[in-house]
C-alpha cells in the first residue's frame, strides 16, 4: 500500500494524506456530475486527471487526457502513456500556465511511518516525509532553511525539531503543547492561543511566504504539520 501527500494546491488540500487502496485510482476535481477517488479543489485540475495504477506492489501514474497537463518529477508526461512510480516521486498537476497548481508527493509504505507510531526510537528521527529545505543539527542546536542559518528562540526551536521529527504527520495540539512545554510545572496551562501565537512566530521566520504557508500546516480541529 502507498499514499500521496497533497504539498501545494489549494488551502483546503494542504497536508491532506490519501490512502492507495485500490488497483486503479483516480484524482481530479469534483463536479455535479462526477466524483473521483481522490477529491481535489483545485480548479486547474480536471474532473478526471491522472490514474495511479498498482499491479503486485509496483505502481504506475497516468494522465487521463486533464486540460491543463501533468508532470512527473518536472517533466512533463505525455496522456495515456504510463509511467513508473518510486517513493517520493513528485506529481504536478495543473501546469499548462508554468509551475504545477497542485504538487503530490508519492510514498510507500515501507519507506514511511505515517500510520505507525509518533515516537522515534532510541537515538533515531522519526521523519515520514522528504524535508529538504530544513536541517536541523541538534548537537550545536542550529537550524539552516534553504541552505541559510536561522536564528530562533528556545521555544521555536523546540517545536520545529517536534513537527520535524513528525513530519507529514498531523501532530495534535496536546502533543505539540507536551513537547514543547516540556518543562512546564502544568502544561495543561498553555492555551491553544499560546500555541497559535508561537506557530505564527516561526512561521516568519521559515515559510517563503507567510500569508499562504506551505511548510507548516493547520489542520483546523486537529493541530500542525510540518511538510
Amino acid at each position: 500500500m502507498a499514499f500521496i501527500i497533497v504539498k501545494k494546491g489549494d488551502v483546503d488540500d494542504i497536508g491532506k494524506i490519501f490512502t492507495l487502496r485500490q488497483a486503479a485510482t483516480v484524482v481530479g476535481r469534483r463536479t455535479p456530475q462526477y466524483k473521483p477517488d481522490i477529491e481535489l479543489n483545485d480548479e486547474a485540475v480536471s474532473r478526471r486527471h491522472i490514474e495511479i495504477i498498482e499491479k503486485e506492489g509496483h505502481y504506475q501514474i497516468r494522465d487521463l487526457g486533464s486540460t491543463n497537463g501533468t508532470v512527473l518529477n518536472d517533466d512533463r508526461i505525455i496522456a495515456g502513456r504510463l509511467y513508473d512510480l518510486k517513493h517520493n516521486c513528485k506529481i504536478g498537476l495543473g501546469v499548462a500556465a508554468g509551475p504545477a497548481h497542485s504538487l503530490l508527493i508519492f510514498k510507500e509504505t515501507e519507506s514511511t511511518s505515517l500510520l505507525g507510531g509518533r515516537g522515534a526510537g532510541a537515538g533515531q528521527k522519526a521523519v515520514s516525509t522528504d524535508v529538504s529545505w530544513l536541517k536541523i543539527d541538534e548537537a550545536k542546536k542550529e537550524v539552516h532553511v534553504d541552505g541559510k542559518a536561522v536564528k530562533l528562540s528556545r521555544k521555536e526551536y523546540e517545536l520545529l525539531s517536534y513537527l520535524y521529527e513528525n513530519a507529514g504527520v498531523v501532530c495534535l495540539r496536546d502533543e505539540i503543547i507536551k513537547a514543547v512545554w516540556f518543562d512546564s510545572l502544568d502544561p495543561a496551562a498553555i492555551s491553544d492561543a499560546t500555541l497559535d501565537q508561537l506557530v505564527h512566530r516561526l512561521r516568519e521566520k521559515i515559510e517563503p511566504d507567510t500569508s499562504n504557508p506551505s511548510r507548516i500546516i493547520s489542520r483546523k480541529a486537529f493541530g500542525y504539520m510540518l511538510v
